[in-house]
C-alpha cells in the first residue's frame, strides 16, 4: 500500500508542479468551403464539429483549419447567413493526421429552408501520410478473431516473428493518450491494454516525427476511450479450452469451458451533467494453459540409490505425489481502468486516466515435469496514472498541462516467505542420469525488479497559417530502477545431506550482497529531450520535418582497474593490503584494506550521453487517389537498463576461461538510419494498396563482440557490454485493404524482409567464446530473419450475425546447424525451421431488444490443429526428429522415471494446439 500511495502522491504533485502537452493524441480536420453555384471561397463560414466545443471560421481564401481533435467519427457543420446549413456525416479524425473536409454551400431559399446532409466520403488514401503507418480502429479490433491488443499488433506489416523491421526486442516504444508508457528497464509495456478501453490504435514503422523518441523500430500509439453525454456499458463473458487430437504431445488436456474464464464489464457516462463524464472498465481472465505436468513427487521426494546399489524412486510415501494432472503454463489477470473527463469550459479540458494491471502466472519448465510444485510463479503489478489540461487558446493554438507516473514491480518465488519451511536441500534436484526429469527439489531462486517512472513533458501546437502546424516540445523523464536477485542457501550445519537418514527440509539464509549468488542495486537514471517539428501542407507536397535531441545521465559507474573487477574478493597485492613499499607482499605494518577503502577509488561515473536526431517526411498526391511518399531519419534509444546494471557489483567466477559478463553503465546510445519510400493508390472506390520499400542501418547495438578482459594473473577473463552489435535490415511491405462494402471487408498484408547482423543476442559472442568458439563477426541472418510474411483478415456481417476470420503464414526462421559438411560454410543461422501457417475464425449473432443488444461469439484458434515446429533440434531442423534419440538409447539407460522417447518429445517446440472460446456480450 505504501508503494501504490507514492506513486499516486507523485503523480499528483507533477500535476500541480509541471505544465506539458501529451504530443500524438489528436488529429485535425480543414478544409475549403465554397459558393456551390459561383464556385467562389466563402468568408466567415463558421465551421463546428456538432457534439463538441471544437470549431473554426474560413479565412479570406475560404478555409478553414480545426486541430486538437481526439480521434473518432464526427459530424461537420458549416453555417452562414443567407446559405443552408450543410451537415458533412462520417467524418473520421485520425492520430496526427490531417482528414480534409470540402464544402459547398448552397443560398436559402426562402420556401424550402431546411438543411443540407452530406455523407462524407472515406477516402481509402491519407495524403498526409509520410510514413508507413498502420491505424486500426476499436471498432475493427471487436470484429476479428482476438483477445489481446498484442494480437492486433502482430497481424500489421513489418511486423515478422515477433520483430518490428528486424529490430530487437525492446526497440518499439509504447504511448497511451500521447505519454510514453514503456518500461525503460527491458523495453516492455508497462501496462497490458484491455482491447475494449482502446479507441484507436497506430503502429508507426516508418521513420516517424521528431515529437517521438526513445524508439528505434516503431511506435505503438493507443487512444483510449472517453465517457459520452449519454450512458453506455456492457458486460461480456467467455470461457474456453483446447481441443487437439494430439494427446501425446499434450497429454492431460480434455475440453472443459471453464479452464479459460474471462468476465469483464465497462461503463460510461455523464457525472452531474454532461460537461463530466466518466469511462470505466475492469476484467478478470484465469487462462488455464495447454502445458500440464504430473504430480508423480512432492517437492519434498527423494529418490537415491541405497547402500545395496538399488534405486530407490522413493524414499518414504511422503514423497509420493497425488498422480493429478496440473497444469503448468497458467496465468491469471486483473485489469481495471478509469477515465474522467471535465470540459470545464468551450476552452477548457481536465481529464484524469488511472490503470491497473496485476497478473500471477507459471511459466512451463519441463525439467519439473513429475514435480510441478517445485517451480515458482511469476508476479507483476503495474499502476498507471495519466493527467491532461488542455487549454485551447483559440481556434489555432493549444496547450496541455498535466503529467503521468507509473510503477511496475515484477517477482519471482516458490514460496513468499524466503524462510518458508517448505524449502528442501538443493541436492533433491540431481537426476539419475541425463535424461531423467527432476524427482523432487525446489527452485531456491527468486528475483524482485521495479521501475517506477515520473514523466513531464511540455509542448505547444500552432497551425500558424493555413499550411504550417508547428509543434515545439521538451520532455524530462526521471527513473527508479531497483533489483534483487538471489539464490537461497541452507544455513552452513545443512550444507550437505544424507539422502538415506536426513530431513529434505532446511532452514534458509538469504547469501550476502558480496556473494556472486546475491545482485542488489538501486538507481536512478535521468533523461531530457526537446524537439521542434514543422508540418506544411500544399497543394502537391506535404512536408513533416524536425529535429529531436536526446540527453540521458545514467547514475551508473564502471571500473577504474578492469583487471580486478570485484571490490569484494580483490586479487591484486595493492587492492588486498597497503603495499607501500610495491613489492607485492603484505609486510609487517602494511595493514588489510577494507571494503570502505577500495570503495574510495574503485569505481569512476558513467558519463552522460547526448544524440540529435533530424526526421524528414515528404507525401507527394501525384492524383486524387495516389501518393507517393517519402521518409528518412535518424533515431537514438538508450540501450535497456537491465544491459547498463547487469551484475553491477562486477562479481566474477574462480574458475578458468570466461566467467561471466558484467554491465557497462557507460554505453552509449544506441542509433538507427532508417528510410523507406513508398506509393498508396486508391483503385476502386473500396479498394486501397501500400507498397513500401524500406531499409535500416542498426548501429551501435549492445552486444558483447569487443575484446575479452583479461584478470590479473592471466588464468581467467570475461567479458562486458559495449557498442559492438551492427545490422541492417531491408523489405517490401504490401497492404491491400478491401473498405467495407456490402457487408465485407478484408486486409491483405505481405512483408519481405531480409534481416542480418552481428548477433541476435547481446550475449551471442561472449556465448560463442565460453563455448571454445568463434564469434562471427560479419553479417549473418538474425533470429528473426524471415523471408515472407503473410497476414489476411476478413469479415462479412449482416444485421444480425457476422463471420471474420485470420490466416497467418509465415516462411521458416533461421536456427543454427550442429554441423556443416562444408568447414567454410558459416553457421550462425544458415538453416531455415519449416514454415508457419495458422487459421484462426470468430462468428456472432446480434439479438436486439429494447434497450439493449446481447451479443453471442464462438472464437476458434488455430482452426486446423496445425503443429507449427517453432523450434527444432539443431542436428535435423525438424521439432519431431533428432539423432541425439538414437545415441541417448545406445547408453542402455534405466528409464526409471520417463522414457527416452518422452524425453525427446518437447511440447514447446511446437505452437499452441486448438482453442475454443464461447461467449456472450450485452451491451446497452
Amino acid at each position: 500500500m505504501m508503494r501504490i500511495r507514492s506513486i499516486l502522491f507523485f503523480s499528483v504533485a507533477v500535476i500541480l508542479g509541471c505544465s506539458i502537452l501529451f504530443a500524438g493524441s489528436t488529429g485535425k480536420v480543414a478544409g475549403n468551403i465554397k459558393d456551390k453555384t459561383t464556385g467562389e471561397p466563402l468568408i466567415g463560414t463558421n465551421v463546428i464539429l456538432e457534439g463538441t466545443t471544437l470549431g473554426g471560421s474560413t479565412d479570406i481564401n475560404g478555409h478553414y483549419t480545426i486541430i486538437n481533435i481526439p480521434p473518432g467519427t464526427y459530424t461537420v457543420i458549416a453555417s452562414m447567413v443567407g446559405f443552408s446549413q450543410t451537415k458533412v456525416t462520417g467524418v473520421r479524425v485520425n492520430i496526427d493526421l490531417t482528414t480534409t473536409v470540402d464544402i459547398e454551400l448552397s443560398e436559402t431559399v426562402v420556401e424550402l429552408g431546411g438543411e443540407v446532409v452530406v455523407i462524407a466520403d472515406r477516402p481509402l488514401v491519407q495524403k498526409d501520410l509520410t510514413a508507413k503507418t498502420a491505424i486500426v480502429g476499436g471498432e475493427q479490433i471487436d470484429a476479428l478473431p482476438v483477445t489481446e491488443v498484442g494480437s492486433i499488433l502482430s497481424l500489421q506489416a513489418g511486423f515478422v516473428a515477433g520483430s518490428l523491421r528486424g529490430g530487437r526486442s525492446g526497440e518499439v516504444a509504447y504511448w497511451i493518450d500521447g505519454v510514453p508508457v514503456t518500461d525503460s528497464y527491458n523495453g516492455s509495456q508497462i501496462v497490458e491494454v484491455n482491447k475494449s478501453l482502446v479507441q484507436e490504435l497506430q503502429l508507426i514503422s516508418g521513420a516517424f516525427n521528431a515529437e517521438y523518441g526513445q524508439a528505434m523500430s516503431g511506435i505503438v500509439n493507443i487512444a483510449t476511450k472517453e465517457g459520452g453525454r449519454k450512458f453506455n456499458g456492457g458486460v461480456g463473458l467467455y470461457g474456453g479450452d483446447y481441443l487437439t487430437g494430439d494427446e501425446e504431445l499434450f497429454p492431460g488436456l480434455s475440453f472443459s469451458p471453464t479452464n479459460i474464464r474471462n468476465v469483464e464489464g465497462n461503463l460510461s457516462g455523464p457525472i452531474l451533467g454532461e460537461d463530466l463524464t466518466f469511462f470505466a472498465n475492469a476484467r478478470y481472465i484465469y487462462f488455464n494453459g495447454y502445458l500440464n505436468g504430473v504430480r508423480r513427487f512432492n517437492p519434498s521426494n527423494i529418490a537415491y540409490t541405497d547402500s545395496t546399489g538399488t534405486f530407490q524412486i522413493y524414499r518414504d510415501a511422503s514423497g509420493k505425489g497425488d498422480s493429478s494432472v496440473v497444469p503448468m503454463n497458467w496465468s491469471n489477470r486483473s485489469y481495471a481502468q478509469g477515465k474522467l473527463t471535465w470540459r470545464i469550459a468551450p476552452q477548457l479540458k481536465l481529464s484524469g486516466n488511472y490503470i491497473f494491471d496485476r497478473s500471477v502466472a507459471k511459466a512451463y519448465n519441463r525439467a519439473y515435469y513429475f514435480n510441478p510444485d517445485g517451480t515458482g510463479r511469476n508476479f507483476s503489478t503495474s499502476h498507471t496514472a495519466i493527467f491532461q489540461f488542455t487549454h485551447t487558446l483559440n481556434s489555432n493554438s493549444f496547450y496541455t498541462i498535466g503529467g503521468s507516473g507509473f510503477y511496475k514491480e515484477m517477482q519471482y518465488y516458490v514460496y513468499k516467505d524466503p524462510y518458508d519451511a517448505r524449502y528442501v536441500h538443493p541436492k533433491l534436484q540431481l537426476t539419475y542420469d541425463s535424461y531423467s526429469a527432476l524427482t523432487g527439489g525446489v527452485d531456491l531462486s527468486r528475483f524482485t525488479r521495479s521501475t517506477t517512472t515520473g514523466l513531464v513533458k511540455v509542448d505547444y501546437t500552432s497551425q500558424i497559417d493555413a499550411t504550417n502546424l508547428v509543434k515545439l516540445g521538451a520532455e524530462f523523464r526521471t527513473h527508479k530502477i531497483r533489483y534483487r536477485s538471489y539464490q537461497l542457501q541452507p544455513i552452513a550445519a545443512q550444507s550437505d545431506i544424507n539422502l538415506a537418514t536426513d530431513s529434505p527440509f532446511i532452514t534458509t539464509q538469504i547469501p550476502p550482497v558480496s556473494s556472486n549468488s546475491h545482485d542488489y542495486y538501486r538507481r536512478y537514471p535521468r533523461e531530457f529531450s526537446v524537439y521542434a517539428q514543422d508540418k506544411m501542407e500544399f497543394k502537391d507536397i506535404i512536408v513533416n520535418i524536425g529535429l529531436r535531441y536526446d540527453y540521458f545521465q545514467p547514475d551508473g559507474v564502471v571500473l577504474n582497474d578492469p583487471s580486478d573487477p570485484s571490490i569484494y574478493t580483490p586479487i591484486k597485492p595493492s587492492n588486498i593490503f597497503f603495499d607501500n613499499n610495491k613489492n607485492g607482499i603484505q609486510d609487517p605494518g602494511e595493514n588489510t584494506k577494507s571494503y570502505a577503502d577500495r570503495k574510495a577509488y574503485w569505481y569512476k561515473k558513467a558519463a552522460s550521453k547526448a544524440g540529435i536526431s533530424p526526421r524528414l517526411g515528404v507525401s507527394f498526391p501525384i492524383t486524387e487517389r495516389g501518393i507517393v511518399h517519402f521518409s528518412y531519419g535518424h533515431f537514438f534509444q538508450i540501450p535497456r537498463f537491465e544491459r547498463l546494471y547487469e551484475n553491477p557489483e562486477f562479481k566474477i567466477g574462480l574458475g578458468t576461461g570466461n566467467q561471466g559478463v558484467i554491465g557497462n553503465s557507460d554505453l552509449d546510445l544506441e542509433q538507427t538510419i532508417s528510410g523507406e519510400l513508398g506509393v498508396q493508390q486508391q483503385l476502386t472506390d473500396d479498394i486501397a494498396v501500400d507498397v513500401t520499400a524500406y531499409m535500416r542501418d542498426i548501429r551501435g547495438l549492445t552486444g558483447t563482440q569487443g575484446e575479452e578482459i583479461i584478470i590479473f594473473g592471466g588464468a581467467s577473463k570475461y567479458s562486458k557490454y559495449t557498442n559492438s552489435d551492427f545490422g541492417f535490415v531491408r523489405g517490401v511491405v504490401l497492404t491491400l485493404t478491401k473498405e467495407f462494402a456490402a457487408g465485407f471487408n478484408a486486409t491483405v498484408d505481405y512483408t519481405f524482409q531480409v534481416a542480418r547482423g552481428s548477433a541476435s543476442d547481446p550475449q551471442q559472442a561472449r556465448n560463442a567464446l565460453a563455448s571454445g568458439e568463434l564469434p562471427e563477426v560479419q553479417l549473418t541472418p538474425l533470429g528473426w530473419d524471415q523471408r515472407h510474411t503473410m497476414n489476411i483478415t476478413a469479415s462479412y456481417s449482416s444485421s444480425s450475425w457476422g463471420l471474420s476470420a485470420i490466416g497467418q503464414f509465415g516462411s521458416g526462421t533461421p536456427y543454427t546447424p550442429r554441423s556443416s559438411q562444408d568447414i567454410s560454410t558459416i553457421l550462425t543461422n544458415s538453416q531455415l525451421k519449416p514454415q508457419y501457417l495458422n487459421l484462426d475464425l470468430r462468428a456472432f449473432y446480434e439479438i436486439p431488444l429494447d434497450a439493449m443488444r446481447i451479443v453471442a461469439f464462438a472464437r476458434i484458434f488455430n482452426l486446423f490443429d496445425i503443429r507449427n515446429e517453432v523450434n527444432v533440434f539443431n542436428d535435423t531442423g525438424r521439432a519431431g526428429f533428432t539423432t541425439d534419440e538414437a545415441l541417448a538409447r545406445a547408453t542402455n539407460p534405466a528409464e526409471y522415471i520417463n522414457t527416452i522417447e518422452e524425453y525427446f518429445r518437447i511440447p514447446t517446440f511446437y505452437s499452441e494446439p486448438r482453442r475454443i472460446e464461447l461467449g456472450v456480450n450485452f451491451e446497452f
